[in-house]
This record gives C-alpha cells, sequence and structure tokens, in this order.
C-alpha cells in the first residue's frame, strides 16, 4: 500500500511539474506581449490576452519562416542576378503558400516579379504535419544598373494570419569596365579569325582534292 501511494505521489508531482512548465511558459508569453503592448501604448487586459492567445496558437501549432543569406551582392551589366529564399513551413501548407520577392529602390516604387523570373520549389513529404523546407528562386539575366536595389523576400499561408517577411539584401550593378569591353572584343576578334581560317583550309582542301580527280 505505501508502494503504491509512493508512486502515486511521484506521479502527481511529475504532473505538476509538467504543468507548471507549460504555465510558466504561457506566463512568459504573456508577460513579453503585455511588455510589447505597455511600450505601445496599449493597457487593456482583454487585448493582452487576445494576443496572448493567438501568439500562442500560431507557435504551437504552425510555423512560417525566411532565412537566407544577409550578403551584398555586387554584378556587373550583363551578368545574371540568383537569388534564393528558403521557406520553412508544415506540408500541409504547402498549397495554400504564396512567396515572392520584392524589390525597392530609391524614388521608385516596390515592384514584383513575374513567374517568367521566380520559381517557388514545394518540398513534398507524406506526413501533413511535418517540417519542411521550400524555395524561392529569383533571376534575372543580362541584369543592368536599374536592376539595383533591396530584395526582399515575403511568404504567406492563404486564409491564415501567417506571415514572414524576410530582410533586406542590396543588390549593386555597376557599368562594365573598359577592361572588360576590350575583353570582349578581343574574343569576338579571335572567333571572327578561327572562322575565316577554317573557311580558308576548307578552300584549300576542296581545291587539293579536285586536283586529284582527272
Amino acid at each position: 500500500m505505501r508502494t503504491r501511494l509512493s508512486h502515486h505521489l511521484t506521479y502527481r508531482a511529475e504532473s505538476w511539474s509538467c504543468q507548471d512548465l507549460v504555465l510558466g511558459k504561457l506566463v512568459q508569453k504573456m508577460a513579453l506581449i503585455a511588455r510589447f503592448l505597455a511600450r505601445a501604448g496599449g493597457s487593456s487586459p482583454v487585448l493582452v490576452f487576445q494576443m496572448a492567445a493567438l501568439a500562442m496558437l500560431v507557435s504551437e501549432h504552425s510555423m512560417l519562416e525566411i532565412t537566407y543569406a544577409s550578403t551584398t551582392k555586387y554584378l556587373e551589366e550583363g551578368e545574371t542576378l540568383n537569388l534564393n529564399c528558403l521557406i520553412k513551413h508544415q506540408q500541409d501548407q504547402s498549397s495554400q503558400m504564396e512567396a515572392h520577392w520584392y524589390k525597392k529602390a530609391m524614388k521608385q516604387n516596390e515592384t514584383g516579379f513575374g513567374k517568367e523570373m521566380e520559381s517557388l520549389h514545394l518540398s513534398q513529404n507524406s506526413d501533413p504535419k511535418a517540417k519542411v523546407t521550400s524555395s524561392l528562386q529569383l533571376k534575372i539575366q543580362n541584369v543592368s544598373q536599374s536592376d539595383s536595389g533591396s530584395y526582399q523576400c515575403r511568404a504567406k499561408i492563404k486564409n491564415t494570419v501567417l506571415t514572414a517577411v524576410g530582410h533586406f539584401i542590396r543588390v549593386n550593378v555597376t557599368e562594365r569596365t573598359e577592361r572588360d569591353l576590350e575583353q570582349n572584343e578581343a574574343l569576338r576578334v579571335d572567333s571572327e579569325l578561327e572562322k575565316m581560317w577554317a573557311v580558308v583550309i576548307i578552300s584549300w582542301i576542296t581545291v587539293y582534292v579536285k586536283g586529284l580527280i582527272p
């Protein structure tokens, strides 16, 4: 009897320990949101509770995160710009996910890109609740200086409050240098000379073969 009671008390203690841990996490989340609202000028207890409940619901049952390198891209005119955005989400959110790259430049309105430049690759998993990583690639060929600006990846799950916004990547496209132009011109001249020599050799072979035939 004492052994059973001891096991029962131990189980109850462990149960309360788990409950205390969960409750502690909830209190921490609510405290963080309350401090945020206090700084923002909001003090309504109802609003605090609603925000806390929404944050817990989203964090415990769904996820949507964006990651990519925070580096500045330096390109010359005529080169190709490649940007890749990794999107972490649940498998069952794949069919409802929208993701796009956006560009913002000085004195210009924010612009998006069409399907001819963007390519969304969705991960596949048999478990609908599995955490997967999809990718959104942006490819701009033959860039010009007008392609310079700040690029940002964004994603959202339709019909939900889930959204994710990445940081800005700076892209600088500069004019091609005179050295590059000279190298391209040299390559073009070499190519033309090769074609001329090929024509001369073929003509010489044709004449030589005809001379051998009576």
